[in-house]
């Protein structure tokens, strides 16, 4: 974190025009849950009485430090409750200086606020509430799996399989059991395979599958333990699923909340899906000219699927060797 302010800081004292400098540093540390410390640092572009004023916005009492404006200054405040923001007062405008925050919270969560030159009273980021990554991680959830053709398309391949409505709910829980065990190694642990090795392998499952039920044969293990079969590939897409948590990041001390909202709003995402595809099934039997060939419609349904899998698996290939 140190290093990054410091290439941040670097950054921002590049000569832009005539005018601009480096940022206003701040720091601001919640050294208890009552005391906090503010530190700033002012680029000495600043004449001598153009200096801002830095204080805290909160219920909170100054108890030492620098209260005129400095080069290099601190602050030490006893607040009740939580604090609001950061604010610069200039004594006359301020000349396009902008402002760089680090935050620091007792339990050891930093954030970095970037602010320009307009925008002088800078809230601190709140603590995240149990609903609000609720909320979000089941919305993020849900969007990536609808989002994700590849998972999409192993769950129709799934709902082939199954045929029938209870079977079909229980084999795609097990896909969902299957990468809920991974999506938490990956997210928790940090135990995962390259996506170089995952994504080829999660397009070919498709094409698997999809190769197997265009066989027909019921005596398969494929066809008699479907839940298993989910189960087992279920543990390959969740590296998938993992990949992308990663780079969302999970809310710090609320890890594992985040994880069960993120893996509900997959289940919700999928059951959408189903739904959505028995919805269009149905249509398709209300066509005349389909009625006659209702029992092949689930056939039809797998040539594009196959071919699309063997495409991207082909794709992200060349890819990976590229």
């Amino acid at each position: 974190m140190r290093l990054l302010f410091g290439l941040l800081l670097l950054i921002f004292s590049l000569p832009t025009s005539a005018h601009e400098g480096r940022p206003v540093y701040v720091e601001v540390i919640e050294g208890t849950e009552k005391q906090w410390q503010l530190r700033w640092k002012i680029p000495p572009v600043l004449p001598t009485g153009a200096e801002p004023n830095i204080d805290l916005i909160g219920d909170c009492q100054l108890t030492a430090g620098t209260h005129r404006p400095q080069l290099l200054g601190a602050k030490f405040y006893e607040c009740r409750g939580s604090v609001a923001a950061v604010t610069l007062t200039y004594p006359h405008t301020n000349p396009a200086l902008s402002t760089l925050v680090l935050y620091q919270k007792f339990s050891g969560e930093e954030h970095t606020i970037i602010k320009g030159p307009e925008e002088l009273t800078i809230p601190l980021p709140k603590a995240r509430t149990f609903w609000s990554v609720a909320y979000d991680y089941t919305i993020i959830g849900a969007d990536h799996i609808l989002e994700g053709y590849d998972h999409l398309l192993f769950v129709l391949c799934l709902m082939l399989l199954a045929a029938t409505p209870k079977r079909v709910l229980l084999t795609v829980t097990g896909f969902t059991l299957g990468h809920s065990i991974t999506l938490g190694m990956s997210a928790l642990a940090q135990l995962s395979l390259p996506p170089e090795l995952v994504e080829p392998l999660i397009t070919f499952s498709i094409l698997m599958l999809a190769a197997e039920i265009m066989k027909g044969d019921k005596t398969t293990l494929t066809y008699r333990y479907p839940i298993l079969v989910a189960a087992g590939f279920g543990l390959l897409h969740g590296f998938g699923f993992g990949g992308a948590l990663t780079e969302i990041g999970l809310p710090y001390g609320l890890q594992l909340q985040a994880l069960a909202f993120f893996n509900i709003g997959v289940e919700i995402g999928q059951i959408v899906f189903v739904l959505l595809a028995y919805g269009f099934y149905w249509l398709l039997l209300h066509i005349k000219p389909l009625t006659p060939h209702k029992k092949r419609l689930h056939k039809l349904a797998l040539y594009p699927t196959g071919s699309v899998a063997a495409f991207w698996t082909i794709e992200r290939i060349i890819s990976v060797l590229g």
